[in-house]
């Protein structure tokens, strides 16, 4: 058995969404979220590089690597450490593209492909859970909150629309 359990699958199939930790030449952190996190096998996690030159120039240097995975309304996750791999053009990327391409049924320019083979996995679980009793709870507290949060986004971007410089 690897290192990747049957929850921290469910964690990342849920999320989706992870925070990628590099460090850059002269020693700062970097942070960019990844929106294509996937896990690859019991040992490993994979996501697209679709617009990370400094993710990818990070890791070239420095393979070391932390994503944060955390499910918004469970509020819990997990927090993977490990080295990664870049790839591009060869087998890992191209099984990489399809399985993100069939899953997202979309097509679009991806850069490399990053596998992290994981070292070590720690939970991640939110101080929220000294004042609510079950995850079910806090999965309602936060249905509800989200929604709140959400209709006060759709008025603020009713009135300012986003426009991307992409």
């Amino acid at each position: 058995m690897g290192i990747i359990t049957e929850d921290m699958l469910a964690i990342v199939e849920s999320a989706h969404l992870c925070f990628a930790a590099t460090v850059t030449p002269d020693g700062r952190p970097n942070l960019s979220p990844k929106g294509t996190i996937r896990v690859w096998n019991d040992d490993h996690l994979f996501f697209l590089d679709i617009a990370s030159p400094g993710t990818r120039a990070n890791l070239a240097r420095n393979p070391y690597i932390e994503l944060n995975v955390v499910d918004e309304r469970s509020r819990r996750g997990y927090r993977f450490f490990g080295r990664a791999s870049l790839h591009a053009g060869d087998d890992v990327f191209n099984d990489a593209m399809k399985r993100v391409f069939a899953e997202e049924r979309a097509n679009y320019p991806v850069a490399s492909v990053v596998l992290i083979a994981v070292e070590r996995a720690e939970p991640v679980v939110s101080p929220g859970y000294l004042h609510v009793a079950s995850e079910a709870e806090m999965r309602q507290a936060w249905k509800e909150r989200r929604a709140a949060l959400d209709e006060v986004f759709e008025r603020h971007i009713a009135a300012h629309p986003f426009e991307p410089l992409l």
